[in-house]
């Protein structure tokens, strides 16, 4: 989560005013000496100076460094140590999500609609998705700030990888896939101490730390009850069976799973659904009757944020959201598609095969 996003939650919280001052960042200090803004902590050095790179002042006289290198402004300068968040009236004061939290810059955000036919189309429903990937343009236009990005539209799947960010412009794909790996070597290790006594409190302390890079609520769940659950699911995904009802999966769980099994197990949520399921519509019906259908027939949309991610289709979905079958149909469907495209990469123009997570990264940016 980005400073600003955690000090967005600050404000609607009430804890600190609209017109913030670098000393109201400073009012819950750690025994560490970092301070404690949203739900993460901060060394004094970055809150000292990340407002004062990404702001312009309010008569827009100067701007800050990194601003001046290309970043887009998320501070106005109001007076010398004292900031606004650049954010909607409506974005300050609306009340917290329970399920994916709301960013202000992805707010401001809306993707371009490319118009395009594809050319040679594939008859298989992996290739379906390719197809599209490989052939449509993406990009998104910032409103307030009258800017898009990237700045021509990408197209293929190197541009599309190289334009993901989360949870903001700052943060590429590069940062995000280092920090997933640390996510993956984390688990590993619990994993395979899973016997010791502190491995449920290591378990949980690193859920919580992925739900809050994700932007999801961390599920209401003890640290000895979460361990029993994931690795008992674990153990069913592994032998091929699908989890019963009395295990969930949601935004939250869907992230841990993919860090726990990351070569099996794809971020489902509201996004990658909207991407799949918007992609594949149009061709529904004709699809539909293929004989490999059936092993994604599982596939529906998921809820995001308000709602599930407007989209106008054709084909009534099935609703996913919080389903094993619609799971475990987009892992299927994310393998194959990784599967297919792997068999000659580098006609894709990539260097190396595909993985898992990096689909999925494209996926997530495709179903804004």
């Amino acid at each position: 989560m980005s400073l600003h996003s955690e000090i967005l939650k600050e404000i609607q919280s009430g804890k600190i005013p609209e017109n913030f001052k670098l000393s109201d960042l400073k009012k819950r200090p750690m025994s560490d000496g970092t301070y404690r803004v949203g739900d993460k902590t901060y060394g004094e050095s970055t809150l000292n100076t990340m407002p004062a790179n990404l702001s312009v002042d309010a008569d827009g006289g100067r701007s800050g460094k990194h601003v001046q290198n290309g970043a887009i402004p998320k501070y106005i300068r109001i007076a010398r140590g004292q900031y606004r968040l650049i954010c909607g009236h409506e974005q300050l004061h609306a009340p917290f999500l329970d399920d994916e939290i709301q960013h202000a810059i992805d707010l401001d955000a809306e993707p371009y609609q490319f118009d395009g036919k594809l050319i040679g189309k594939s008859t298989s429903i992996p290739g379906i998705v390719i197809d599209y990937l490989t052939q449509i343009p993406f990009q998104y236009y910032f409103k307030k700030q009258r800017i898009k990005h990237p700045k021509k539209p990408a197209r293929g799947l190197n541009e599309r990888l190289n334009a993901y960010f989360w949870p903001d412009l700052s943060t590429g794909w590069l940062t995000t896939q280092q920090e997933i790996g640390k996510f993956i070597n984390e688990f590993k290790d619990i994993e395979q101490y899973s016997d010791h006594p502190t491995s449920d409190g290591k378990l949980f302390n690193l859920f919580k730390r992925i739900c809050d890079w994700g932007g999801v609520k961390m599920p209401d769940i003890s640290a000895p009850d979460l361990k029993q659950q994931v690795f008992a699911v674990l153990n069913m995904l592994d032998k091929g069976n699908v989890p019963g009802p009395e295990f969930k999966i949601n935004s939250a769980y869907t992230k841990l799973y993919a860090v726990a099994r990351p070569n099996a197990f794809v971020i489902f949520d509201s996004r990658v659904a909207a991407a799949l399921t918007s992609i594949l519509d149009s061709g529904y019906e004709e699809f539909s009757s293929l004989p490999d259908w059936s092993k994604y027939s599982g596939l529906g949309f998921v809820n995001g944020r308000g709602g599930s991610r407007p989209r106008v289709l054709q084909h009534n979905w099935k609703n996913g959201y919080q389903k094993w079958s619609a799971q475990l149909a987009a892992n299927k469907l994310c393998l194959d598609i990784i599967d297919l495209i792997n068999q000659k990469y580098d006609q894709y123009g990539l260097a190396q095969p595909i993985t898992l997570r990096e689909i999925e990264a494209i996926l997530f940016m495709e179903g804004y």
